[in-house]
Formats: structure tokens, C-alpha cells, sequence
């Protein structure tokens, strides 16, 4: 693992409690679950943070754990529903600083612009090829749910690239 992954876990040395499965998922999920961190919640420097934070939990629940990537996409999906939820707070008190980033390209743009739900279940079904029924799972709502939900952001999205 390069030295600019070992500093993000806080591994430093060879003495580190951080086993070498756990080092392996880190090695080959962490680009992939920063994207969907970032497809999520259209902001890059939050995603990297989030996605560290699900490490964290990965790590601290590593001997329990049955299937370390299926525990770690929820672990991100979750950090990003909070992260929803932070902005949706910040959005309502006006005195919350905010932070513009750049205007990203227009189908990002059209992308994150997408209630957070629909946004969710376009980014997990398109982004990250999961089956309906796992995605209701992660959303905590019914496989008819995300089917609706899907049905409208592509809708939404094909009257953005139709313009």
C-alpha cells in the first residue's frame, strides 16, 4: 500500500493492528467508494472524508463482519445520507457558512441537482450495477420504491440532456 494510504488509516510502520484483509479492501475499494461517496452527495471534499469515516467503522467491526465490501458500501451510503442531512441543516440557517464549489460538468450537475433519493438510487443502480432489491435494502424503503425513484431520475435527467 503506497505511504499516502498508510497516513489516510493512520498506519504507520509494520507494528500496526490493522490486519492485512482489512489493508487488501482498503487497497482495492477506496477509489472506487470515493466515487460513489462523491456521485452521492456532489461534493468532493467531503466523499474522501465520509469514505474514511466507513473505514473506521469497517475497522472496529472487522471480526463480525460476513462480507467486508457489502458492509462497507452501506457504511458509505449511510455516511452520505448524513452528510444529506448536515447540508439540508446548513441549507435551513442561513447563518451556516457554505462552501461553492466549482460548477462541475452538465451531467454531474444534472446528477447532483436530483432530490437525494432519486440521486441515491441512480448512483447505486447505474454507478455501482446493484440489483433493485440491494438498493432498497440500503435506502430502507420497498423494491417498488427504487423503481419509482429510478423511473424519475432518469426522466429528470433525460429532460436535461434533451435541452
Amino acid at each position: 500500500m503506497p505511504d499516502h494510504d498508510s497516513a489516510l488509516l493512520g498506519v504507520s510502520g509494520s507494528g500496526t493492528d490493522w490486519p492485512a484483509d482489512l489493508l487488501e479492501l482498503y487497497g482495492t475499494h477506496w477509489a472506487p467508494m470515493v466515487r460513489l461517496a462523491r456521485l452521492l452527495t456532489a461534493a468532493d471534499a467531503a466523499s474522501e472524508e465520509i469514505v474514511q469515516e466507513a473505514f473506521l467503522r469497517v475497522r472496529t467491526k472487522w471480526a463480525t463482519i460476513d462480507t467486508p465490501p457489502a458492509y462497507l458500501r452501506a457504511a458509505v451510503v449511510n455516511g452520505c445520507r448524513n452528510h444529506q442531512r448536515r447540508r439540508l441543516l446548513e441549507r435551513r440557517h442561513p447563518a451556516a457558512e457554505q462552501i461553492v464549489a466549482d460548477a462541475p460538468d452538465e451531467m454531474r450537475g444534472a446528477i447532483a441537482a436530483l432530490p437525494a433519493r432519486q440521486r441515491a438510487a441512480l448512483v447505486l443502480r447505474f454507478y455501482e450495477d446493484l440489483p433493485e432489491g440491494e438498493i432498497a435494502e440500503l435506502l430502507h424503503c420497498s423494491v417498488s420504491a427504487v423503481k419509482s425513484l429510478l423511473h424519475r431520475a432518469v426522466g429528470d435527467l433525460r429532460k436535461v440532456i434533451e435541452r
